[in-house]
C-alpha cells in the first residue's frame, strides 16, 4: 500500500505591523517615507502573499485570517487574550500557527501567548519584518517562508519537541517566545535572546540547536489554572543612580497592584539611598509585590546578574524585592500582570 503524507495545514494570523504596511505619500519632497496600515481583506491578503511568496503552497496549506490590523504599538492585553483564544480554537484543525506581528510589542505578545497557551503542544511561530513585504529589499519574505516551514514541521524534526511551543523567528534564528527582546529597529537581525540560547538556526536547512522547553518557571501543579486576565495597574520603573524613591511612595504605590523595578545589569541598585529601603518596605506592607529584573546578556548560570552577588544588591532582596532571574523585562512584566490580574480567590 502506498502511503501519501498529507500536506500540513498552517493558520496564518495577521495582526498588522510593518510586514503588511504600504508606503504613504511624503509630507514633503525631501521628507522621509511614512509607512501606514493597508486595508486588505483576508482574501486580498492571501492573494498578495501568494504573489509575493509563491512557494507557500509547497510548504503548507495556508489559511489567512486578519485578527487585527494595526501598528503593534497599539496592541495590548485584550488583544493577547483574543489571539490566544483564536489559536486554541485552531488546535484540532491545523498543524501549526504563524502569527504576523509588528515588532515594537512583539516580545510582549510572545510572552503573553507562552503563558496563556500552556501547555502548547503545537508550534506557534511569531514573526514580523523590518521592511514591508512590498518593499524591494525586505526581510518579510524569508521570515514568512522560514516561519511556515517551522510551523509545518511538527513531528518531522529529529526531536519532535523542537518546534513545539510559542517561539519567535526573525532573520535566521528561532527563539523561545518568552525570552526575546527587540534589539534594533533597522537591522534585519532585529531580535535577540540575551538570557537563553536560540532554539534553531536557519540556513540552507532548519538546524535545531535545543529542544523546545517550557521554561515559564511556574509551579508544576496540574490544578493550577489562571484566567486570561491582566492587571492594568503594573508599572515598569527603571532604577537610576538618583532614583527618587521617596517621591514615588504616595504617588505610585497607593494606586498599583505591582511594580516591575529594572535594576542595574549586575543585579545592583542605589541601595545606599534611604528612600530605596523605605520604598520597598512600604510596598511590602501594602502587599504590593516589587519584581526585580535586570537587562542585558547576563546568564545567571554563568555567574551573571543576581542581587545576591553584591553588597549593593542584597538589600533589594532583604527589603522585599522578588528576583525575576533570567526573565526579560517584557516577560516579567507580562507574567506579573497576568498573575496580579487574576480574580479574587484564584
Amino acid at each position: 500500500m502506498l502511503w501519501v503524507m498529507a500536506t500540513p495545514r498552517v493558520l496564518i494570523l495577521y495582526t498588522g505591523g510593518t510586514f503588511g504596511m504600504v508606503e504613504a505619500e511624503r509630507a514633503s519632497r525631501s521628507g522621509p517615507i511614512m509607512l501606514r496600515i493597508s486595508n486588505r481583506t483576508p482574501g486580498e491578503l492571501k492573494r498578495w502573499f501568494l504573489k509575493r511568496v509563491p512557494e507557500m503552497p509547497e510548504i503548507a496549506r495556508c489559511d489567512v485570517e486578519i485578527l487585527l490590523n494595526r501598528d503593534s504599538a497599539h496592541v495590548g492585553p485584550e488583544d493577547w487574550i483574543m489571539l490566544a483564544k483564536r489559536i486554541q480554537l485552531a488546535w484540532k484543525q491545523y498543524d501549526g500557527v504563524v502569527v504576523l506581528h509588528g515588532t515594537d510589542t512583539l516580545a510582549y505578545t510572545a510572552s503573553a501567548l507562552s503563558f496563556l497557551l500552556r501547555p502548547c503542544k503545537k508550534p506557534v511561530v511569531i514573526t514580523g519584518a523590518q521592511r514591508p513585504l512590498s518593499a524591494l529589499r525586505t526581510d518579510a519574505r524569508r521570515n514568512l517562508i522560514s516561519s511556515l516551514e517551522i510551523a509545518a514541521s511538527a513531528g518531522k524534526s529529529p526531536d519532535p519537541r523542537a518546534a513545539q511551543g510559542v517561539t519567535v523567528f526573525f532573520d535566521h534564528m528561532l527563539f523561545q517566545g518568552n525570552r526575546v527582546r527587540k534589539r534594533s529597529a533597522s537591522e534585519f537581525e532585529g531580535f535577540e535572546s540575551p538570557k537563553y540560547p536560540a532554539l534553531a538556526d536557519v540556513g540552507t536547512q532548519v538546524r535545531y540547536l535545543l529542544p523546545g522547553k517550557d521554561i515559564t518557571d511556574w509551579p508544576r501543579n496540574p490544578k493550577l489554572h489562571l484566567e486570561p486576565a491582566f492587571s492594568e495597574k503594573i508599572v515598569h520603573l527603571h532604577m537610576t543612580p538618583a532614583f527618587p524613591a521617596r517621591r514615588l511612595l504616595d504617588l505610585v504605590l497607593g494606586q498599583l497592584d505591582g511594580v516591575l523595578l529594572q535594576i542595574f545589569l549586575s543585579g545592583t541598585g542605589p541601595t545606599h539611598l534611604p528612600g530605596v529601603k523605605e520604598f520597598l518596605e512600604s510596598a511590602e506592607r501594602r502587599k504590593i509585590p516589587v519584581v526585580l529584573v535586570a537587562d542585558g546578556y547576563s546568564l545567571q548560570d554563568d555567574g551573571g546578574a543576581n542581587p545576591g552577588n553584591y553588597a549593593a544588591g542584597q538589600p533589594l532582596l532583604d527589603f522585599g524585592g522578588i528576583w525575576a532571574g533570567s526573565m526579560t523585562p517584557e516577560s516579567a512584566f507580562v507574567k506579573a500582570s497576568l498573575i496580579l490580574g487574576q480574580p479574587d480567590g484564584k
